[in-house]
């Protein structure tokens, strides 16, 4: 969730990590908001897999220490990327020696975005960050184990992105969801798919886990999980309306009562959602890129008070603007 790293601002607290099952361990980043992800990882016999690294270079080596006060010496033989986003892969490189693993786009998306984010944002302590996209690739499932632990990565994009990873515990019921699903904030579809997400979460539903470890905010269950559900059924029904009528997104966001949903945060991405689901509606594939900056600022321009309105000027994209810091 960091396709608007212009939007981070304020002290950052730091994350807690619990220990979710045996020696499966969730890394949790309040509030949740853009930037301030989740990750997670688990102990076997001979290994240690992690789910997703963080957003800078000090968030993920306080992560890595994290990890070496819970495994001590056990190596870290894998990490997986659910998905390209800075917020989930800026801290890769510090994981020497382990084999990352992802989707290909996910590693062609890493390439092509680079170090852009860090470029867009001087008020982040980015660190040190080199880009390390994923040496080993898959397509649909694929089966891993740390000792006798098994994760089942599976595909479940386009839905967040064009290349969603979700990741699968079935002895501990555990699943880690990357950003197909967030607790108590709503979505972003920018890079993804309305239809896709919706496959998704039926998936996961299907798999009736225990514990979900979503990319973003609090730990939760399947009601998080129907509570995404009514939110897309809600935005398809309006894209679906709107795309008939030749509307804007931002004209309609202009005019639409969230109801409930206007509670989650950031409820302001419902133009980024609104682009996405009209543009399905209108008979775009799903993951069919989109003019990201465009979207972006739709959403400035919807409510500028919620990130300050100089943000919709780039050229003044960072008056006024706290440098972040982390504790």
């Amino acid at each position: 969730m960091c396709e608007s790293p212009t939007l981070y601002r304020g002290f950052v607290p730091p994350p807690r990590t619990e220990e979710i099952a045996q020696d499966v361990f969730a890394t949790i980043h309040p509030d949740g908001s853009w930037g301030l992800s989740n990750a997670g990882f688990v102990k076997g016999a001979d290994g240690v897999a992690v789910v997703d690294s963080l957003l800078t270079e000090g968030r993920t080596r306080n992560f890595i220490e994290e990890i070496r006060r819970r495994a001590g010496q056990t190596p870290v033989r894998y990490l997986i990327n659910t998905h390209y986003h800075c917020d989930h892969t800026y801290g890769n490189q510090l994981f020497d020696g382990a084999t990352i693993i992802g989707h290909p786009d996910c590693r062609d998306r890493m390439v092509a975005t680079g170090l852009a984010p860090t470029r867009r944002d001087p008020f982040v302590p980015w660190g040190d960050i080199r880009i390390c996209p994923p040496t080993l690739t898959f397509e649909g499932r694929l089966k891993l184990f740390v000792g006798d632990t098994e994760l089942e990565l599976i595909q479940v994009g386009p839905a967040h992105t064009t290349h969603d990873v979700i990741v699968w515990l079935p002895r501990s019921r555990v699943l880690f969801t990357g950003d197909v699903l967030f607790t108590d904030a709503t979505p972003i579809l920018t890079d993804g798919s309305l239809t896709g997400s919706l496959a998704a979460l039926d998936l996961m539903t299907s798999l009736d886990p225990d514990v979900i470890v979503p990319g973003h905010g609090e730990l939760t269950d399947l009601s998080q999980v129907r509570a995404w559900r009514s939110y897309f059924d809600f935005l398809g029904g309006v894209a679906t309306r709107a795309a008939a009528a030749g509307e804007h997104p931002l004209d309609v966001a202009r005019d639409l009562d969230l109801g409930g949903f206007a509670r989650w945060q950031h409820p302001d991405r419902i133009v980024l959602n609104l682009h996405r689901a009209i543009a399905e509606a209108a008979g775009a594939a799903p993951g069919a890129p989109l003019d990201g900056e465009q979207i972006f600022g739709d959403m400035l321009r919807h409510n500028p008070h919620a990130y300050g309105h100089k943000l919709i000027d780039g050229s003044e994209s960072y008056v006024d603007r706290p440098r972040l810091q982390e504790a």
